[in-house]
């Protein structure tokens, strides 16, 4: 198995990231430097010279996590020997054993995309740490957020801790032309990567064990703001165009009109509406382009409808993010 990483200004946590995996057992590591500052692209050389297991490239342009990933695994997929390749956020790090057990259901299951729990690390003072994702959850808005019970419905894993098959990789590529699509730069490309697979009857497996602990959003500082939203709700506008089933948006379009109401009220009312009027030009403007990649996406598709609705969950949204809404709009 090769693990990749992508740094991007955070390479203290990215050598933390790396060691964990050295620990863990993993004897090939391929860290990206993605266009971070030169002291910052200084201290991750620095900080891996002489370390055996890892290999450090640098891209002197910000490729995005989507195309950064897809180099990466390009690079691991060039070793025949590479059997699997775990993609990590660079700020979190691996659990041992629970990677060895996420490990061993994916060989068990004949899975071709595993998933386990992330957790956040654990606060000061705080008596257990809380849970960070556990998996991919798509709601019947279409829209998708992290899973935060196992009780949810579990469409796959998220690209902040995710391990995939060769055969899958090289599957995706060969009928998609990419695994990541590169044009959303970052934000919802794992969640359409997941929707392609179970489009295309992919076994998708999950363990109820600690695979990770993952801080969020290190590359953005911890912060909601308009890049996050911009990307966000830009590409799961395309992901729905190009990935979704028609019989799918048809049947949740009221829900879907609902939610993209109440986020251009939302955010307007915060002040945000430059953004917002941004975000929707871009991705009624990026249309044509995404629907001409639709074709070869629903081509591939090999399941019926009735096993790709068992994906998605029946809550709107994820509650948490509901509640948050409705106190902004009725303070």
């Amino acid at each position: 198995m090769t693990a990749v990483v992508i740094n991007f200004n955070t390479a203290a946590l990215t050598r933390r990231c790396t060691l964990s995996l050295v620990e863990a057992g993993v004897r090939r590591i391929l860290v990206l430097d993605n266009g971070s500052a030169s002291p910052d692209h200084a201290a991750l050389e620095a900080s891996h010279a002489g370390e055996p297991a890892v290999t450090v490239v640098r891209s002197d342009v910000n490729l995005g996590f989507a195309e950064g990933s897809n180099r990466l695994i390009d690079q691991a997929l060039a070793d025949s020997g590479c059997a699997r390749v775990l993609l990590l956020n660079s700020d979190a790090t691996v659990q041992a054993q629970g990677l060895a057990k996420c490990l061993a259901a994916m060989q068990a299951g004949g899975h071709d995309l595993m998933g386990g729990r992330m957790m956040k690390p654990p606060a000061a003072g705080a008596a257990a740490s809380v849970v960070d994702s556990l998996g991919i959850a798509l709601y019947k808005s279409l829209l998708a957020s992290n899973r935060k019970s196992t009780a949810d419905a579990y469409l796959g894993p998220t690209g902040g801790c995710a391990v995939y098959s060769r055969g899958f990789l090289e599957r995706v590529r060969r009928e998609h032309g990419y695994v990541f699509d590169a044009t959303y730069f970052c934000y919802a490309e794992d969640t359409d990567l997941c929707i392609r697979a179970r489009l295309m009857g992919c076994s998708v497996g999950y363990v109820d064990d600690v695979v990770a602990y993952h801080e969020g959003q290190a590359s953005n500082a911890g912060q909601y703001n308009d890049f996050i939203l911009y990307h966000g709700i830009r590409n799961s506008i395309w992901m729905v165009a190009k990935s979704m089933p028609c019989a799918i948006v048809l049947l949740h379009l009221p829900w879907v009109l609902a939610l993209h109401a109440g986020i251009v009220v939302r955010h307007t009312l915060q002040g945000r509406w430059r953004t917002v009027l941004r975000l929707y030009r871009d991705a009624i403007a990026g249309l044509p382009a995404v629907l001409a990649r639709r074709r070869a996406v629903q081509a591939s598709r090999t399941v019926r409808l009735r096993e790709f609705r068992a994906c998605i969950d029946r809550q709107f949204y994820e509650t948490r993010f509901v509640k948050d809404a409705i106190r902004d709009l009725f303070p």
